[in-house]
């Protein structure tokens, strides 16, 4: 059997239907993943011209089909694949021209025909919308009404609406399930998120698709994860996370942005206002505030003082840092890459590291203090000012 999704309907404010997104994902890609295997022979979209091409479909250009087919006009992302077999499985018992799913009365989309099951005869000639195709199809045909909380997404508001049932659902399962989840309402959870059990989901957190977390973390409040994966008994405290790995007994945050491409070991410490990019940290190091790390590849018990900055771009190209375990790094350190610390190394507070360091050493990059007495007693004097406290107007 092969499935058409009928992506002609625009809201208000433009949008086609199937490409509104939900809860992190577009309307079609839920449709999609509903679908009963005997529906997914080849899915065609066929759309105005235009509006955006959907992923995972092809085109469907008036080509001739035979058999059974499936017409979807209106996207349910709530129907789930029950609903849709039960749709073929009344055409089976039924006969009949067609069969016809419409979403329950009462929604605010009163009786909106979501789906029709008909012979691939019936496409033979053009249609814009599924009503005028299930008019066409005129004979003998039957209707069932989807469940009771399944909605078409036409617009933005069903989008809202839709959304925030489904967010509801999904908070409900992982509870259910040995999550704590203290706000719902203000809780968004994409449907393939993987959560153990003992965690702690606080209000204000959004785990889009692709993220798995271990069990006994504690994620927000007000935290984004995206394609993460986070480990055992691991804190996320206001800070975000993309494509990228935190071990277990790990601390991240408050304010601190992990890119893509990281992987941080257990027992690590990520503190506020810390930045990662494609940087990977070994296990029970700490960097604790005000620390950017690009490009690197960090050991063990590496410990990072403030306002630590690897410099990994000089305009043309990123260049790679290599620190070596138990490494010192002093505040307001800069590493300027690439350049290779071995382990043990200390670096001195305000250092500008330009060259490898050998393991053990002590380096200092900075220029020698120099006092010069009464240099600025002689300043305030010629400005009027005597040796006490500078006084404000």
């Amino acid at each position: 059997m092969n499935t058409i999704l009928l992506d002609v309907r625009r809201g208000d404010d433009g949008v086609s239907a199937f490409s509104r997104e939900v809860l992190f994902r577009t309307a079609a890609e839920w449709v999609m993943d509903a679908l009963p295997s005997t529906a997914c022979g080849t899915i065609y979209h066929a759309h105005a011209a235009d509006a955006p091409v959907l992923p995972g479909t092809q085109e469907f250009d008036g080509a001739q089909l035979t058999g059974e087919v499936l017409v979807i006009g209106a996207p349910a992302p709530a129907l789930t694949e029950r609903g849709y077999l039960a749709l073929f499985e009344m055409r089976a018992q039924q006969g009949g021209d067609a069969a016809l799913l419409r979403a329950p009365y009462g929604n605010g989309k009163s009786g909106a025909l979501l789906a029709i099951v008909c012979d691939a005869a019936a496409l033979c000639e053009p249609f814009d919308t599924i009503d005028a195709l299930a008019t066409r199809i005129g004979g003998q045909q039957y209707t069932l009404l989807a469940e009771s909380d399944v909605a078409p997404v036409l617009d933005g508001m069903d989008a809202y609406r839709v959304q925030k049932q489904l967010a509801e659902g999904i908070c409900f399962g992982h509870i259910a399930r040995g999550v704590k989840i203290f706000a719902p309402d203000t809780t968004y959870i994409a449907p393939d998120a993987v959560i153990g059990a003992g965690t702690t989901i606080l209000p204000g957190t959004l785990v889009r698709g692709g993220c798995t977390i271990g069990a006994g973390c504690v994620i927000g409040p007000n935290t984004i994860l995206e394609k993460a994966v986070v480990g055992d008994e691991t804190t996320v405290n206001t800070s975000q996370i993309y494509e990228s790995k935190v071990g277990a007994h790990a601390t991240v945050g408050p304010f601190a942005y992990i890119r893509p491409g990281c992987v941080v070991g257990d027992h690590t410490r990520i503190g506020d206002f810390v930045e990662l990019k494609k940087t990977t940290i070994g296990n029970g190091t700490k960097v604790s505030h005000l620390t950017y790390l690009g490009d690197a590849e960090v050991g063990e018990r590496v410990n990072f003082g403030c306002g630590t900055v690897i410099v990994n771009y000089d305009g043309y190209t990123k260049s790679k840092t290599v620190i070596g375990d138990d490494c010192f790094i002093g505040c307001n350190t800069n590493l300027v890459a690439p350049v290779t610390l071995g382990d043990r190394v200390f670096t001195a507070a305000g250092a500008t590291v330009t060259s490898d360091v050998p393991a053990g050493a002590l380096t200092v990059a900075r220029a020698r203090q120099r006092d010069i007495p009464g240099w600025n007693d002689k300043r305030r004097a010629a400005h009027g000012q005597s040796h006490g406290p500078i006084e404000k107007e």
